[in-house]
């Protein structure tokens, strides 16, 4: 039994297909067919339901796919815990986010890669289940998101700050004056949301809801920035985390004003899987962020006033 095998085993299960399954692995399907069949024979159970093509797993195969996974991202672990031990950190850190979190992930990538330089960081957009799905799959390290539900009992959480919601509109759409807007007044306006299926909207629809009221949006995406170059268009309004259009500093003829009646607030913070020995990137990740949470929440209070004000320095 080798843990090429399982690879080969997670190959097809993320293809679907024998044929792309050893392109992936870079063999021959025969030599990845073969490899599987002794697998099998080695393990004693069918793995693979085979009539003439790939039709997915056995029950038994669907267990032998869990571990295998298991195996493989322990064998990561024990190469990054040595790298660790030789302070020569390198590697891939997978992480996944929700599309809301994007102020603050240029921050922390930054951070990250001043402390291990030899470390590729792999950011990935997916909804609240996928994410973490995906945690416990062994697929990402570490994940971004709202610190809420029983799905996030066994893992292990650590907050790094509170996210508020504004309104993204077009400079003309509402008067300069106006600082605020109810989130009744909002649901009478043109939007864009994000995508029904995922988290974040659901806490906008709770948002509208509570104040009984219930938008038809004339876009739906889920990307965030897709949603804000639509602004900048100047038809739509999009709600967005306070203070993403100054974190990016990418919009110009837009603004933000504050959503009120309510005040929408969520905890945002890291979350990854409870193991011992701990998964060294997960760790590195935790460990970095419990002593720069101060410098991720400035991130997003960092105000108009002073990006202005460093252009003017570079200038």
């Amino acid at each position: 039994m080798f843990l090429r095998q399982f690879e080969y085993l997670i190959a097809l299960e993320q293809e679907g297909h024998f044929g792309r399954a050893a392109e992936r692995c870079h063999v021959s399907q025969p030599s990845l067919s073969s490899a599987l069949q002794q697998l099998e024979a080695e393990l004693d159970v069918p793995i693979i339901l085979r009539h003439q093509r790939y039709q997915g797993f056995t029950p038994e195969g669907e267990r032998v796919v869990s571990w295998a996974k298991r195996l493989l991202a322990d064998r990561k672990s024990m190469l990054e815990e040595l790298a660790i031990m030789r302070r020569n950190l390198n590697g891939r850190i997978r992480v996944g986010a929700m599309p809301t979190s994007s102020p603050v992930l240029p921050r922390i990538n930054q951070l990250f890669s001043d402390l291990y330089p030899s470390v590729e960081v792999d950011i990935q957009f997916l909804g609240s289940d996928k994410l973490i799905n995906e945690l416990r799959n062994f697929e990402l390290d570490v994940g971004i998101t709202y610190l809420e539900g029983t799905s996030l009992k066994k893992l292990n959480t650590m907050v790094l700050y509170e996210e508020q919601l504004s309104l993204m509109i077009p400079e003309s759409m509402i008067p300069a004056k106006q600082k605020s807007i109810s989130w009744a007044q909002a649901a009478e306006l043109r939007l864009g949301l994000l995508s029904p299926n995922m988290r974040e909207r659901e806490v906008m629809n709770e948002a509208f809801e509570s104040v009984g009221c219930s938008p038809a949006p004339k876009l739906e995406c889920n990307s965030i920035f897709q949603l804000a170059f639509h602004v900048m268009q100047g038809d739509i309004a999009t709600i967005v985390p306070n203070g993403f259009s100054r974190a990016n500093d990418a919009f110009p003829g837009t603004r933000e004003i504050e959503l009120t009646d309510p005040v929408v607030s969520k905890p945002v913070g890291l979350i990854w899987e409870k193991v011992v020995p701990p998964l060294p990137m997960a760790q590195a990740m935790a460990d970095l962020l419990s002593e720069a949470g101060e410098e991720i929440r400035a991130t997003l209070d960092d105000s108009i006033e002073q990006k202005v004000a460093q252009r003017k320095q570079v200038a």
